[in-house]
């Protein structure tokens, strides 16, 4: 008997118990974020559900594509491109988004501190703070936007996890609640 095919099965039933709908490891790229979100709305149903959940997990994977300490080549892109895990959990009053991936370990205090700032905030606080930080030329990627924009959508603090791998780099594990009573909320708006 093949022990492979067990801890695969083993993998996939924890899955299932774990009401996990999405999960996807690998390199991060626009036809994947396509795929997804064709599935997750023929998963999720309501319009404004399927539209919320895909702004966050893309948000998710956009980080992981930009931030992400492991980069393989992408053939579409011609470039680089993070590598990384994303997965959506499905329970009965809320969605869980999570992302993992490594990062260099001389940003994890600066990781640590942005979390921490925006887990702070009020609603108020974070709307304020997110068109401050639009209006803000960044020189490139990476304005905290993403954080804030999750933050937001969410209405949920940051849940995040950092683990040391070896001496250069962490494992950042991100995780953004999404409660079920604040999409039927907005649906009946």
């Amino acid at each position: 008997m093949n022990t492979e095919s067990l801890s695969l099965s083993k993998y996939l039933r924890d899955m299932s118990q774990q009401n996990v709908i999405l999960t996807f490891k690998g390199t991060i790229s626009q036809e994947i974020l396509a795929d997804v979100g064709i599935n997750l709305r023929s998963r999720l149903g309501s319009f404004h559900t399927g539209k919320r959940i895909f702004a966050i997990f893309v948000e998710l994977a956009q980080n992981i594509y930009h931030h992400s300490a492991q980069k393989e080549f992408s053939a579409s892109k011609g470039r680089p491109a993070g590598v990384g895990m994303l997965a959506i959990q499905d329970s009965n009053d809320h969605f869980i988004l999570s992302s993992g991936n490594l990062i260099e370990n001389y940003k994890v205090e600066g990781l640590k501190e942005r979390c921490q700032f925006i887990n702070q905030m009020t609603s108020e606080e974070l709307r304020t703070y997110y068109m401050q930080q639009r209006k803000r030329p960044t020189g490139g990627v990476g304005a905290n936007i993403g954080l804030i924009d999750m933050a937001r959508r969410s209405k949920n603090p940051l849940q995040y996890d950092i683990q040391d791998v070896d001496d250069d780099t962490s494992f950042f594990a991100l995780s953004i609640t999404v409660n079920k009573i604040e999409l039927e909320n907005e649906t009946a708006i």
